[in-house]
């Protein structure tokens, strides 16, 4: 009988079984039924998520332009 590496005590089973493929398989294919009923708009995804969050970095850098700009202005103006 094999023994676990860690504790020396027996396995129960001979070959290695991953418990979480299972909960994952199910969460995968819940996410994809959620998507078909509701939309990719709704639910979304990864690349969604960092495509938007690009989209925020370049308006926050247009935004701090800008705001750089209108101080120059200013300055200049005194």
């Amino acid at each position: 009988m094999a023994t676990r590496r860690d504790t020396g005590a027996p396995r129960l089973f001979s070959t290695t079984f991953d418990v979480t493929a299972a909960p994952r398989a199910v969460l995968r294919e819940s996410v994809r039924l959620l998507q078909r009923v509701l939309g990719d708009e709704v639910i979304g995804d990864a690349r969604a998520n960092a495509a938007a969050a690009v989209r925020a970095d370049q308006e926050r850098a247009r935004t701090r332009a800008e705001v750089a700009r209108l101080l120059a202005d200013t300055r200049n103006r005194r």
